[in-house]
C-alpha cells in the first residue's frame, strides 16, 4: 500500500515539472518571437543630408580694360568735331590724341588716331575681345552734316620773310565756307609757283606756306625749296584749281 502511494506521487511530480518546464520554455519562445518581430517591423531612421554648404566666394573684380584706338581717313567735308559727334568722343580727347591744336585745320587724307574706350562689364564677366581695325577695313560712319557758312573767302592776307629763306612765309586764310585748295596755285610774274596738295581749309582759318624744306602739317605747308621765293614789290597770284584768279597781294 505505501509502495503504490510512493510511486504515484513520483509520477505525479514527474508529470508537474514537465508541465512547469514545458510552460517557462513556452514563454521565452514567445517573447523571442516578439522582439524578433518588433526588430524586424521598425523602419530604418533616416539619413541626414548634411546641409552644411561651403561659403561663396564673392566674385573678384577685373581692372578696367585700357583705352584702344582705331584709325579714320579725313574726307572732303569732315570737320574734326563732327568726327569726334561720330565715334562718341570728346573733341579735347580726339585733339590731344592726334596733337591738334586748332580743331579748325584738318587735311584730306590725314590719319587720325580714334581714342575708343571699352570698359570692363559689371557683372565681371569677360568681355569678348575685337581685332582692332584698320584704315582699310574701317567701316565709314556716317558723319553730321557740315553748317553751311556761305561760299569760300580765300585771300592772300600776308607775306612775312621776303627775301630770306629761314623765314619765308606767305599766309593764306579763309574768311567763308570750307574749301578744298587741291592743285590751287600760289604763284608770281617769275614762275615761281606753288601748288597745294590736298589740303582743307576751313571757315575762319588760315594756312602757312614755308619756303623752305619741312614737314608738312595741316596749318602749315613746305614748299622745299633752296632758294627764296617772293620778292619785295612783287605780285603775288592765288589761283583755284581750274586757273581762276582769286586774290592777288603786292609783296611789302
Amino acid at each position: 500500500m505505501r509502495t503504490r502511494t510512493w510511486a504515484i506521487f513520483i509520477i505525479a511530480n514527474i508529470i508537474v515539472t514537465t508541465l512547469v518546464v514545458l510552460t517557462i520554455l513556452y514563454v521565452w519562445e514567445l517573447r523571442q518571437s516578439s522582439v524578433t518581430s518588433s526588430a524586424t517591423s521598425s523602419p530604418e531612421a533616416p539619413a541626414v543630408a548634411d546641409t552644411t554648404s561651403a561659403p561663396t566666394e564673392p566674385p573678384m573684380s577685373s581692372p578696367t580694360s585700357p583705352t584702344q584706338s582705331t584709325q579714320y581717313t579725313v574726307q572732303a567735308g569732315d570737320t574734326l568735331g563732327g568726327i569726334a559727334q561720330a565715334y562718341d568722343v570728346s573733341l579735347p580727347d580726339l585733339m590731344a590724341a592726334n596733337g591738334i591744336d586748332d580743331p579748325n585745320l584738318l587735311q584730306i587724307g590725314q590719319t587720325l588716331v580714334i581714342p575708343i574706350n571699352h570698359p570692363t562689364p559689371i557683372d565681371g564677366s569677360p568681355e569678348t575681345a575685337t581685332p582692332e581695325s584698320t584704315p582699310n577695313t574701317l567701316p565709314r560712319v556716317p558723319l553730321p552734316t557740315l553748317t553751311v557758312s556761305g561760299p569760300p573767302l580765300v585771300e592772300i592776307a600776308q607775306v612775312v620773310g621776303a627775301g630770306e629763306l629761314a623765314n619765308e612765309v606767305a599766309v593764306v586764310r579763309n574768311l567763308g565756307g570750307a574749301v578744298d585748295l587741291e592743285k590751287w596755285t600760289l604763284s608770281d610774274a617769275e614762275n615761281n609757283t606753288f601748288v597745294f596738295p590736298m589740303t582743307m581749309l576751313f571757315a575762319d582759318a588760315q594756312m602757312r606756306i614755308h619756303s623752305t624744306p619741312g614737314r608738312s602739317t595741316p596749318s602749315d605747308l613746305y614748299w622745299g625749296r633752296d632758294t627764296t621765293a617772293w620778292n619785295s614789290g612783287e605780285l603775288i597770284t592765288l589761283s583755284d584749281s581750274t586757273g581762276n584768279v582769286v586774290d592777288t597781294y603786292i609783296v611789302p
